[in-house]
């Protein structure tokens, strides 16, 4: 369908300025599909950017998904170790001694160590997450930047066309010179 609108905006051309006005009117009508494709650009971008979002808050969703997953699963370990300690002392008539109190303590400062530890990495997979978005975004603003300025440059080089195919500088030239 290109082609009719091409031939169009060369036949008004045509009419308004002769076979200048023609090639005029021709590069106007492929200006403005770069110029509509400059937005369609644009606008892919824009989406891009709305679906690196949501996947960075999918991300981080199932991150503490699975981080919660593993603290629980750490603390039914320890209760687990506890109790089998418990139930060893009990049979062995070692209910009170200081041997059991320290194998009990030992299991929760475990489990404290491996909490904290689970903490340091999610807080890091969160600033990493954080980092690849704000990397992410700026990069798809880069590309609106890059495609709004090919977007001007089109509409300068439709004017530009349009000016020299109804005479440009030397028609003005012989109007006021």
């Amino acid at each position: 369908m290109g082609w009719l609108k091409d031939l169009t905006y060369g036949g008004i051309g045509f009419l308004v300025g002769g076979p200048a006005g023609a090639a005029a009117g021709v590069a106007y009508s492929k200006g403005e599909d770069v110029v509509e494709q400059q937005k369609k650009q644009v606008e892919a971008t824009g989406r891009a950017q709305e679906q690196a979002r949501q996947q960075y808050a999918a991300e981080s969703k199932k991150a503490e998904v699975q981080n919660i997953r593993s603290v629980r699963q750490q603390i039914r370990q320890a209760r687990v170790a506890q109790s089998s300690m418990l139930n060893v002392g009990a049979q062995t008539g070692g209910m009170g001694g200081s041997g059991l109190a320290g194998g009990i303590s030992s299991i929760g400062s475990q489990l404290g160590s491996n909490l904290d530890y689970m903490s340091q990495i999610a807080k890091q997979n969160t600033a990493i997450g954080a980092f690849a978005l704000g990397y992410s975004n700026e990069m798809a603003n880069a590309s609106i930047a890059a495609s709004r300025q090919q977007l001007a440059g089109a509409q300068m080089g439709m004017a530009t066309s349009i000016f020299g195919g109804l005479g440009g500088y030397d028609k003005i030239m012989k109007a006021y010179g």
